[in-house]
């Protein structure tokens, strides 16, 4: 019988009458009886109107064997006229039909797969709708029994993809759960109170064996924790039975249980109400048949919650709103949650590993702050692999990072704004949940530069350092010392050791990661205690620029302190105002930290000239902080201090300064005065020039000490006693900090800007110039020595490419590069010299990125670089022009952009050959030059060509005396395999590695080359059908890049997936899921540029998970898969027809 049929009979049969119940318990059994792991299908079971023109959709989802949702109330019109408000009386009623078998294989897990399914069902039931009507027509939610589990975790993964379904979850209006059980007082209780209202609900004792018990009961403890952390700002009706239900126990043998109570079905949701119906679990769906009073309640809760729907809607459409600008500053802070993200890392996710493994979990209530549209995927369990998987140290805690820890003893007059950092940002005292304090916490320090913003946030920590876990602080002003502080942050708390710490992206997200969860330790197995919550606060300095923390903000329910000149930072990360602007001194204040700076108090009228000289500066504390040290300096008394400041003849204009810096218009003016610079003497005022062209922050000495001799050589007979004399007038007027353990220098922003804003266009070149070439002399050029000596200056390393050796001095120099970088556009035409020092000194640090793991925007260094050097006319042009698109080709082919490598390289080669021809010579420049183009040949399967190339850079490097084996090797023979001549490839591999064991020995560590050596290897030994060889050489690759470029780099990635073909092979499945899982990590940091290895390494998981006969799983990883090869390639054919070959060939050649 149709279920149509069902529908038609109980409307118009009399109720409880023998012929209604029959009807009821054939459609109860249709129910039952659905065929084995189906994933659920939403079906339209009552509309009132066409979908279109309907005003609420309400989806129900029934339990497993229980009544079908064609029973409920809520498919008949009547009584939804008695509930529904006036203004949305027309319904369309869905129901989500699935079957789970419950047997000896039973999973909670393939359950929860179900939530996923789902989510995509109601997604494509909402795409019909006009996209106005899509996001504010509201959903009503209404779950029987175990149905409530399956909603919860679609709610967990919209929650965890905001950005792939907020649309959905702004639009729910109401849930209601009738008897969903949710977590007993006794989390450890979990899994048998799940087990026992399935039981009463299908009439079968299961037994769970007792390997997977620990398993199943964390991914029941895992749900219920997630979906609290969500506090969901929705009304959340929670309905229990007062009502004992009927359990069979065994033959003739019953009893009588409640089987959820009050206690076990509140979810703890902020809105949410508890209300027990005096029906027991099996009847509860049917509340409107029975003459409970409680029914009349909950009508009128459901009544009055969709009454007020629109508004609730609209004003989360609103705070999204707030959220966003036409330049799009909502932005997404993580983008990594992406379907095949989630469908592949996630534990609870269709496509999970099925390993049985120890995990730690990490409690997943940290978004509560996914109201205010943002979101974070969070690895709820990761697991160990012991095939590949490394040690890792041990998490440490408590974590203070701070610049100093050193209390402040002239802080003065800002108390209350500390009051109102902590009333904003510390930990609350107790847990109860609430509409405040849940999610993350932030606050936003904006002012102009001097007001104190960083002297604040360092005294907020230092007070409040025992509230707190663990407290990072994060030099924000630009991307590179981001990155530098993160990497610190992890191998600090325990993260990554500092020996793996090579990619700053992979520390990025570790760290985001454990913000967003934060746990105490690796062996921490219990779910979420609230007594054990990680308090943490990060607080980023100078973010001037404040989208740069887009990428890096954090989740989770911990602090966040931003200083900036940006006001706009306030709201940029909230849909309300969180911060405030600081505004200068008090006059009480400023005078009490200017006598305390002075020592002055004991002059007559002191106090009253102290508020006057505040008044004076403005209460700006820089500038009573500076002004002190002047007259402590010259030794003036506060009176002789106003006269001369006060003085025209004394003083310069008070606005002759202009910094062309809008967020420091006006301060800037005042403060070149304060500061008295152009009263510096000529040494050291020109040392301060020449430091406005660095980076504020770490300043190496030594750099200062070969500036002072390129400057000062020709002026004065310089000696380091100079540079020191010079630095302490500096040190003494505060205008420059000095870190003596690290021998660096530091200064205030704003004194840079008001010092280059008084320079003369001459001195701005000059300076601009010779840190220029600085940084390029002390830069380790990844490029070889050019054959004919340039006129412009060489760095003192060269040929250092891929060394990780130069990683460290690329680090502390980067900085600086970035600030030039900044400044260029503002100098006046620098010489053809200092232009093509600067293009090289740009090129190079590009490719220090692209080793890093860097992917993409290299912060222009590549645009720049080659607007300078292209327009040029010197002999040294051509060949410098040259090394630019050799750099550029190198990052683009490492990205998989094809064509754009292809066309780089070629330009690179015809500069290169036109600079040797002239002179009549080759060089190591050339060969290399041949061989990258070589490389982009093959990339287009001109394989022949290619060689010929290949064989050109050797001819090139043994005439030269040269060659040594490097990874273009392991090039040259993959190209000879892809030609199936694979004795030659042989050959050309067995050669190499020998030689370079000669060079380096047994273990070679000298760079990533002779990983990728051996991974090609063990590509070479797999077509020869040498299986076992090839594993070997493939856990030597990834053994090599462990130890050079780091675990997570994307070439240990490529090993990865070649490691999980093996075990595929050799039966080990569990394993090879594992190892794809860490693959797919490592391609997600970037999913754009590793589409293609995403999607062939997802297939795999398909494959390894279809042999597992999980195939609910490997239907949605094929799904996955087929859709991103379908953006890549265009083809729509069915996943029935893709085979392996079709994703192979996704990627490059030496991949395969």
């Amino acid at each position: 019988m149709p279920l149509s049929a069902h529908k038609f009979l109980l409307y118009i049969l009399p109720r409880n009458n023998l012929l209604w119940v029959l009807v009821r318990v054939l459609a109860f059994f249709r129910s039952f009886m659905m065929a084995p792991h189906r994933l659920g299908k939403l079906r339209e079971v009552a509309s009132h109107e066409g979908a279109r023109d309907c005003d609420i959709d309400i989806v129900l989802v029934p339990g497993i064997g229980t009544s079908s949702a064609d029973t409920w109330p809520f498919t008949s019109r009547a009584w939804l006229r008695n509930i529904l408000p006036q203004a949305k009386c027309r319904a369309r009623v869905l129901a989500f039909e699935y079957s789970c078998p419950v047997d000896e294989n039973f999973s909670w897990e393939d359950l929860l797969m179900q939530g996923y399914q789902l989510l995509q069902e109601l997604a494509n039931a909402r795409s019909t709708l006009d996209s106005g009507e899509g996001l504010v027509r509201p959903i009503l939610f209404v779950c029987h029994s175990i149905g409530g589990v399956i909603l919860k975790q679609a709610l967990c993964i919209a929650n965890e993809q905001l950005n792939h379904y907020e649309f959905l979850v702004n639009a729910v209006a109401l849930i209601v759960f009738l008897s969903t059980p949710h977590s007993p007082s006794v989390k450890e209780d979990t899994l048998s109170h799940f087990m026992s209202v399935l039981k009463a609900t299908t009439r079968k004792s299961i037994k769970i064996p007792s390997a997977r018990i620990e398993r199943e009961s964390n991914i029941l403890q895992g749900l219920t924790n997630r979906f609290e952390g969500i506090f969901f700002r929705t009304p959340v009706l929670s309905v229990y039975e007062t009502i004992e239900t009927r359990i069979n126990d065994r033959v003739f043998r019953t009893r009588m249980q409640k089987l959820v109570d009050e206690s076990t079905c509140t979810t703890h949701a902020p809105m949410e109400k508890t209300l027990g119906i005096g029906l027991d679990h099996m009847h509860m769906c049917h509340f409107d048949q029975s003459k409970v009073p409680e029914s009349s309640e909950l009508a009128a809760f459901i009544m009055n919650a969709l009454d007020n729907a629109t508004e609730l809607i609209t004003s989360r459409l609103k705070a999204c709103e707030a959220l966003a600008t036409s330049e799009d500053k909502l932005r997404r802070l993580i983008d990594i949650t992406v379907e095949f993200t989630y469908a592949t890392m996630s534990s609870y996710s269709p496509t999970a590993s099925e390993v049985a493994v120890k995990a730690f979990e990490l409690p997943l209530h940290s978004t509560a702050h996914a109201s205010n549209g943002s979101s974070t995927a969070g690895y709820e369990v990761i697991t160990t692999t012991t095939a590949v998987e490394s040690d890792r140290p041990q998490l440490r805690l408590p974590c203070v990072l701070l610049e100093t820890s050193t209390p402040n003893l002239t802080f003065r007059g800002r108390d209350d704004v500390i009051n109102v950092i902590g009333q904003e940002l510390l930990p609350p005292k107790t847990k109860l949940v609430s509409s405040q304090n849940t999610g993350l916490r932030q606050f936003a320090l904006c002012a102009m530069g001097g007001m104190g913003k960083t002297e604040i946030a360092q005294e907020f920590a230092i007070r409040y350092r025992e509230e707190f876990d663990a407290i990072f602080w994060v030099q924000a002003d630009e991307i590179a010392k981001i990155n530098q502080s993160y990497q610190r942050i992890s191998t600090e708390l325990g993260l990554e050791k500092s020996s793996e710490s090579h990619s700053e992206v992979v520390s990025r997200e570790l760290v985001k990661g454990w913000l967003s969860n934060p746990w105490r330790d690796h062996t921490a197995g219990e779910s979420f205690n609230p007594s054990s919550e990680v308090n943490w606060l990060i607080i980023f300095d100078n973010a001037d620029d404040p989208m740069i923390l887009t990428d890096y903000w954090p989740q989770g329910s911990g602090a966040v302190l931003i200083t900036s000149r940006d006001p706009l930072t306030k709201t940029l990360f909230s849909a309300r105002t969180s911060g405030i602007d600081l505004g200068p001194l008090s006059d009480e204040a400023g005078a009490s930290l200017f006598l305390l700076l002075t020592g002055a108090d004991a002059e007559e009228d002191g106090e009253q000239m102290a508020r006057r000289n505040t008044q004076l500066l403005g209460g700006v504390p820089l500038a009573i902080s500076q002004m002190a040290g002047i007259i402590r300096r010259q030794d003036l008394s506060l009176n002789e201090f106003h006269d001369l400041y006060t003085d025209a003849a004394e003083h310069l204009d008070l606005y002759d300064t202009r910094t062309g810096d809008a967020s420091t218009r006006g301060y800037a003016h005042s403060i070149s005065t304060v500061w008295a610079i152009e009263k510096l003497n000529p040494v050291s005022r020109k040392l301060l020039e020449l430091i406005t062209f660095l980076d504020a922050d770490r300043i190496p000495e030594y750099l200062l000490i070969e500036a002072s001799v390129l400057i000062f050589a020709t002026e004065v007979n310089f000696k380091k006693s100079l540079y020191r004399d010079t630095r302490t007038e500096l040190i003494q007027s505060s205008l420059v900090k000095r870190n003596k353990q690290k021998q660096e220098l530091s200064v205030h922003r704003l004194v840079q800007d008001a010092v280059r804003a008084k320079m003369s266009a001459s001195s701005a070149k000059n300076m601009f110039e010779v840190v220029v070439r600085l940084l390029w002399v002390n830069w380790p050029s990844g490029m070889p020595k050019p054959s004919r000596p340039p006129q412009y200056a060489q760095p003192k390393i060269t040929d250092s490419r891929s060394k990780i050796s130069r990683w460290p001095l690329c680090g502390q120099l980067y900085p600086h590069v970035l600030r030039v970088h900044h400044l260029f556009a503002a100098v006046p035409e620098p010489s053809t010299l200092a232009k093509l020092e600067f293009s090289a000194v740009l090129s190079d640090a590009g490719l220090y990125q692209m080793e890093r793991g860097r992917t993409r925007g290299f912060d222009n260094f590549f645009d720049t670089a080659i607007a300078v050097c292209e327009p040029l006319v010197h002999p040294d042009r051509d060949c410098l022009l040259g090394n630019i698109y050799h750099t550029l080709g190198q990052v683009n082919y490492e990205n998989n952009n094809v064509d754009e490598s292809r066309d780089c390289m070629e330009k690179s080669l015809e500069l290169q050959r036109k600079v040797c021809e002239e002179d009549g010579i080759v060089d190591e420049r050339l060969a290399m030059a041949y061989a990258e183009r070589g490389l982009t040949k093959m990339q287009h399967g001109l394989y022949e060509e290619g060689i010929a190339d290949y064989e050109k850079d050797r001819e090139i490097r043994e005439s030269l005396g040269t060659y040594a084996p490097t990874s273009k090797e392991g090039n040259l023979a993959s190209a000879y395999m892809a030609l199936g001549k694979l004795d030659r490839a042989d050959h050309i591999l067995t050669e190499a590695i020998t030689r370079r064991i000669e060079l380096y020995g047994e273990r070679d560590k000298e760079s990533f080359r002779a990983g990728w050596l051996a991974y090609t290897l063990g590509r070479l030994r797999n077509l020869q059908g040498r299986y076992d060889e090839s594993l070997a050489a493939h856990h030597q690759a990834l053994s090599c890049f462990r130890d050079t470029i780091g675990d997570t780099h994307p070439k240990a990635a490529l090993v990865r997936h070649k490691i999980a073909e093996h075990y595929d092979r050799l039966g080990q499945h569990e394993n090879a899921i594992n190892v794809i899982n860490e693959a797919l990590k490592i391609w997600s940091q970037d999913p754009d540029t590793y589409k293609a290895e995403l999607a062939r390494t997802t297939f795999l998981k398909a494959n390894v998970l279809e042999t597992l006969q999980k195939n609910q799983k490997a239907a949605v990883a094929l799904k996955v898969a087929c859709r991103m090869r379908q953006e890549l390639t265009k083809d729509k054919r069915s996943p029935s027809s893709l085979e392996t070959d079709d994703f192979e060939k996704l990627v490059v050649f030496w991949k395969r």
